[in-house]
């Protein structure tokens, strides 16, 4: 069955099937009369009625054999989401076992997961896309922080133990509901179904040939049968497309106070905002040389830097850019942040024939400072760093960015690339921020290298970093009503 007609809604699909079945009954009577004449109708007569019960049966059977399938797997998508549902409530009730800092990560990257899955997965899946190879990142993450947890009692023991159980179950039931979202009706059974039910109209046709009256009633109850058969069929024959399928309704009920809270702006956005502004600063570091020497190859301009950078936000997500509504204030945040890219791309100023200088670090902050200008109502992101490495005084941390790169990213037990979210002051306002780590790499040595007090590309004093430390984050925030 073609995708349009398992997408739409169960009142407009029942007309359509109706329709052509229908359609489709009436033109084989009209057919099947017009051959009518002559020696053909005594042909068309001598075709026994006793032939209709077996093709009825035979009929009958194919809908069952074909409905089975479809009713399986519906089921096997409700009870892989009511699974991970369960697995995810288990998790969020043993959380508070560890209180702190792990209870917290802990119901963030459950959050997380629930709405990548129903923001992502779940159109994915209606569209028989979703793959396996997609890590669920948030999940793996939680299962990474709750073995690093070290426990102080019995009672921490046995929590541990259950949520690492709970959180296996949960990508056990995630991997379940993708592969069951592949799964539909092939071909060959359609095929098979539609040509059953035409070959039984085409006999009743045939043995009612001499009445016409009698041909069209008997056709229609036929027809009917059929048309509601391939309703049911249809219109459950993809678990998770369509009206009637399976909903992320019970993944949004695990964490209900989190979803309400959320009436405001959507915390992923966030995320958006900060990978996709690091996936560009990756394109700058990748085009280094290049942008120093740019006759090598095709200068890099603000509109292929976002097509790198949304190819690279997508590998490195398992999704693609999230299409959102303009007129939205997450919509408007990342728009804007999008055209602060091709804009301090377009407009980098040239040293002769190159751009030499033009740094991911300078890039990730120019960008920043013209998202503030166009959203700073909305949001708010910028480069910040320790102290000690700060170079543009706009880019100094505050309070907040502070106290978390002291406590944490500098801390020696801090897990290298994990970042901190939580609600806390911004200008004045209540903000939901995060502040993601940034390290030295191989390319950012042509700025903060060795030798300390040499200066560097950029005319600076060179800072002597060594590779892997912490070089500085990226601050953003969404401001709460």
């Amino acid at each position: 069955m073609g995708e349009w007609l398992q997408s739409l809604p169960v009142g407009w699909m029942a007309l359509v099937v109706f329709t052509l079945t229908y359609l489709a009954a009436w033109a084989i009577l009209a057919v099947v009369t017009r051959l009518a004449t002559g020696a053909r109708t005594r042909s068309f007569k001598s075709v026994s009625a006793g032939m209709l019960p077996p093709l009825g049966i035979i009929f009958g059977l194919l809908v069952a054999f074909v409905a089975s399938q479809v009713w399986n797997d519906m089921n096997a998508a409700q009870a892989a989401v009511n699974r991970e549902a369960s697995e995810l409530s288990t998790v969020l009730f043993l959380a508070a076992s560890f209180p702190g800092e792990p209870e917290t990560r802990l119901r963030d990257l459950t959050r997380r997961h629930i709405q990548d899955a129903v923001t992502y997965e779940w159109p994915m899946m209606a569209e028989q896309s979703a793959s396996l190879a997609v890590t669920p990142v948030a999940l793996a993450e939680e299962l990474q922080l709750i073995l690093a947890v070290a426990p102080h009692s019995e009672g921490q023991v046995t929590a541990q133990r259950e949520i690492v159980t709970a959180l296996e179950g949960a990508i056990e039931a995630r991997r379940q509901r993708i592969v069951v979202s592949r799964s539909s009706v092939n071909w060959v059974k359609w095929t098979a179904l539609l040509l059953q039910a035409i070959c039984t109209l085409v006999a009743i046709a045939m043995i009612h040939s001499d009445n016409q009256g009698a041909a069209a009633a008997a056709m229609g109850t036929f027809a009917t049968g059929v048309a509601v058969s391939i309703l049911l069929i249809a219109s459950h024959d993809r678990p998770f497309t369509g009206e009637i399928s399976v909903k992320p309704d019970l993944l949004r009920q695990v964490m209900p106070e989190e979803l309400a809270a959320q009436d405001g702006i959507d915390h992923t956005v966030l995320l958006h905002l900060t990978t996709l502004l690091r996936s560009a600063g990756w394109v700058i570091t990748t085009r280094q040389d290049h942008l120093d020497n740019p006759k090598t190859e095709e200068d890099l301009n603000g509109k292929n830097l976002i097509e790198l950078a949304e190819a690279k936000f997508a590998e490195q997500t398992g999704h693609p850019v999230p299409i959102l509504d303009p007129t939205s204030a997450e919509g408007q945040m990342l728009q804007a942040e999008m055209d602060g890219m091709r804009e301090v791309v377009d407009e980098a100023p040239s040293i002769g024939d190159s751009r030499r200088g033009f740094l991911p670090a300078m890039f990730v902050s120019q960008v920043a400072e013209r998202f503030n200008r166009k959203v700073g109502q909305l949001g708010y992101l910028k480069l910040t760093a320790p102290a000690e490495l700060v170079r543009r005084q706009t880019n100094s941390p505050d309070a907040w960015e502070e106290q978390i790169i002291k406590s944490k990213f500098q801390s020696p037990g801090w897990k290298k690339g994990a970042f901190v979210e939580q609600e806390a002051e911004l200008n004045g306002r209540k903000a939901y921020r995060l502040l993601i780590p940034e390290y030295y790499e191989t390319s950012c040595f042509a700025c903060p290298g060795a030798p300390t007090g040499s200066k560097d590309v950029t005319g600076a004093r060179s800072q002597g970093a060594k590779l892997g430390d912490l070089s500085g984050a990226i601050s953003a925030a969404i401001y709460l009503k």
